[in-house]
Formats: structure tokens, sequence, C-alpha cells
């Protein structure tokens, strides 16, 4: 596989990516910052979904040692990846290879303290797709759609547990379509003047008995 280095904020170390792959974008910073933020928690069982060659969890775990981070990725060749620049940074975050649509023989059923996404941003038939296969899942819904991410935090986001997602700003209606019929609400969204083109979701899960 050809790779090229990606220099991680907060530290000197450097990880792998692949040359063909989605580039690091400024959005993953947006999404590790605000989960570093707003979490106080020093301990905690977090996931990530779609998780990539690893970058948000590696900048997340750098900064807390004591979070046990979990990964989930659709491509097989990211997953290997994420697992070689878990090994080269010496951290303990863990990474498997599946489709989140399965989440039910995959995932925990409510126990994870904390689940952060940076998901695909463009619905199918908004912009052009790329001939490579994992660009095109990284920037579009080919593979997975803002349901089936708010449909898995809520299998696995446990009572008291925050997520966090990342979209563009044009998204907030379909976000809230998404969310129909789920135990999940918004209390609130992340803007920054540094990123005016997305927005951040929080998530919780709604008094139990109430989905709407």
């Amino acid at each position: 596989m050809n790779q090229t280095k990606v220099k991680l904020p907060f530290t000197d170390a450097e990880i792998e990516q692949l040359q063909k792959g989605h580039p690091v974008t400024d959005a993953s910073v947006f999404l590790q910052d605000t989960v570093i933020k707003y979490t106080e928690a020093e301990t905690l069982l977090g996931l990530e979904l779609g998780s990539g060659f690893g970058i948000v969890s590696f900048m997340l775990a750098l900064q807390k040692p004591g979070w046990q981070l979990e990964g989930i990725e659709l491509f097989k060749e990211l997953t290997d990846l994420a697992q070689e620049n878990n090994l080269k940074l010496g951290i303990d975050c863990h990474f498997i290879t599946g489709d989140i649509r399965d989440h039910k023989s995959l995932l925990k059923y409510r126990q994870y303290d904390l689940i952060y996404s940076n998901p695909p941003w463009c619905k199918m038939g908004d912009g052009k797709l790329s001939l490579d296969a994992l660009r095109t899942a990284a920037r579009h819904e080919t593979t997975c759609r803002m349901r089936d991410i708010m449909v898995c935090i809520d299998w696995c986001l446990k009572p008291g547990g925050t997520a966090w997602t990342i979209y563009p700003i044009e998204r907030k209606p379909d976000l809230e379509r998404a969310l129909l019929g789920t135990g999940l609400d918004v209390p609130g969204m992340i803007h920054s003047t540094d990123y005016p083109k997305s927005f951040i979701a929080k998530l919780v899960r709604k008094p139990a008995g109430k989905h709407w």
C-alpha cells in the first residue's frame, strides 16, 4: 500500500495514511477539540464510528491516556493501518472491521460513555463521486447514511453518556429527521468561527419511555 506520513497535533508523533484515502480535514480537529473540551471524565469507554486510519481516536488517546477507545471501520485496509499506527504510537486503542448497520452483532449494547464520528457529509446524489471507493465512502453516503449513524448511536450509547457527530451546516434539517423514532435528543449544537461551514451535534439519551 502506498502511504504518506501525517503529523499529529499536540505531539511530534507521526502516523501513516493511505495516499489514495480521504485526506485529513479540519473537521477531525474540530471534532476532537470539542470532545476534549466538553468531556471531563478521566476514565471512560469510547467508540468511534467510521474510524478510518485512527487519527481522531489517536488525538484523543494521546491527551487522555485513561480513556479506553474503540473504533469500527468498514474497510479492512484502513483498520489494518489503524492497528499499525496504534502499535507505532504505543497506545491501546482497539479497532475492528465491520459495518455499523450490523451494530447489534458487533458492538456493545448501551455500554459506551462516549461516541464520536466524522461521517460522510454528502447525501447520495449530491456532488461528484470519486473513482476511488475509499474516497467516495468517506465523502458520500454510499455505504452509511445519517440515519444509520443515529440508530447505531441509539444502540450503543449508555444512559448518561454523550455522543458527538459533525456535519455541514446545511444538513441540520436532515439530522432532525434522522433522529425520529430513536431514543436520542440534541441538547446543543457546537459552532465555531474557525470552522464556519460545519456544526457538531451533541447527542444524549432521552428520559426512559420518550421516543419522538
